[in-house]
């Protein structure tokens, strides 16, 4: 099985015991992706994504679309417990994380060898160079609180350049995936700052579910009055994929993914402000207010429902994938984060933490290939003849009923 086709597994894996650890379960066509009909009469071949509907309405049961899936006290539960992990590295003094947890990141390619053979002298130069610059023999020699003011990238090793893997992930072929990619991270996002660079260029980020290096221009400093203000809500949250933001001052800002929360100020007929952060002349993060489309930035969080739901994975197709959110895009355990976002759900960033949140969870790491395909054909459970919905529910969007 190769990366994606893992990555494709985990996301329907994850996205239907989520929903099934919920009062009630939305069968999504991303579950019918196995195409498994039981162990009496298993098919020889696994049914490909392209023979069903990638319109997520397509498998929504009409008479269920506005029924709440989650009780309303377990929804606010659930969205204070995401507002305590966002806003956690505005809360820390120290550092999380250990020197050894920073360098056993890199540390494995610091000696040139990789899957066996050794990489080139100019590769261990550079590799060298990077690892020079962390100083981590001061580590952490900072402690400072601060936001991203746009789309950033959390590394491995404070470098911009990628490093591809040899081979795809299980070893079959070449995939284009960055070892030293980590994760993106949303504007508006708060961190915590552990760590600079020698060359004062980079700094170590710890957020509510991720830590790496991230150049120093794509982060500002906040002040208390500014994190009080942050937090204080209520927040909206963007439902519309890569929504650019503007401010009238400076033009054009960054796009904004699914997921993205910035505090609400005030509505008006068909809109919605917001504030955004900016980066100042001195490096201090100032607020800007920014108005949206009310239908593109909703207020968090968002009554969980089937075609609330659909409507925000229809989001979220068709877009290409990003390895650790490589070129802004997505990859599996991401796209699953910021589906349930919106509905003030926290998930962990890795897809191997997000298969053990809740639900059953089933190990397959001692099994052989063949005990592996045979518990899948078993235990799989597809839903039969999906029903047709009226063509008027794919014009569904996010307002909230009056």
């Amino acid at each position: 099985m190769t990366g994606l086709k893992n990555c494709r597994f985990v996301y329907i894996f994850c996205f239907r015991r989520l929903l099934r650890a919920t009062r009630y379960g939305l069968l999504t066509a991303l579950s019918l992706v196995l195409g498994l009909s039981g162990c009496n009469g298993n098919p020889d071949i696994i049914k490909d994504i392209r023979e069903f509907s990638q319109d997520h309405f397509f498998y929504v049961d009409k008479a269920q679309c506005d029924y709440p899936l989650v009780s309303p006290a377990w929804q606010k539960e659930m969205d204070e417990q995401y507002r305590v992990n966002l806003f956690l590295p505005w809360r820390q003094e120290a550092a999380r994380f250990s020197k050894i947890d920073v360098e056993q990141a890199w540390v494995k390619f610091k000696d040139g060898s990789e899957e066996g053979k050794k990489s080139s002298r100019r590769h261990r130069i550079w590799i060298g160079k990077m690892a020079a610059n962390t100083g981590l023999l001061s580590y952490p020699n900072t402690s400072v609180k601060a936001i991203t003011i746009g789309v950033a990238h959390l590394r491995h090793l404070p470098a911009p350049q990628a490093a591809y893997f040899r081979k795809a992930l299980g070893g079959e072929g070449r995939g284009p995936f960055d070892r030293l990619q980590v994760s993106s991270i949303a504007p508006g996002t708060p961190v915590y700052i552990s760590h600079v660079s020698k060359d004062k260029a980079w700094a170590i980020a710890e957020t509510g579910y991720a830590f790496g290096w991230v150049p120093l221009k794509e982060l500002a400093v906040v002040s208390p009055e500014f994190m009080n203000r942050w937090e204080q809500g209520p927040h909206a949250a963007v439902v519309r994929d890569k929504t650019p933001i503007y401010d009238q001052d400076r033009g054009f800002l960054f796009r904004a993914s699914v997921g993205s929360m910035f505090p609400k100020t005030a509505a008006g007929e068909g809109t919605v402000e917001i504030l955004v952060p900016v980066r100042s002349g001195q490096g201090g993060a100032e607020m800007r207010k920014v108005t949206l489309l009310q239908e593109t930035a909703v207020t968090r969080p968002v009554a969980l429902t089937p075609c609330r739901l659909a409507a925000l994975a229809n989001e979220m197709t068709r877009e290409p994938y990003g390895w650790g959110g490589s070129g802004n895009n997505r990859d599996c355990s991401s796209m699953i984060r910021d589906l349930l976002a919106p509905f003030g759900i926290w998930l962990p960033r890795h897809s191997a933490d997000q298969a053990s949140e809740g639900g059953l969870y089933v190990d397959l790491a001692n099994l052989s290939v063949a005990e592996k395909k045979k518990l899948n054909y078993c235990q799989g459970s597809p839903l039969p003849n999906p029903p047709l919905v009226e063509e008027t529910y794919h014009s569904l969007h996010w307002l909230p009923k009056r």
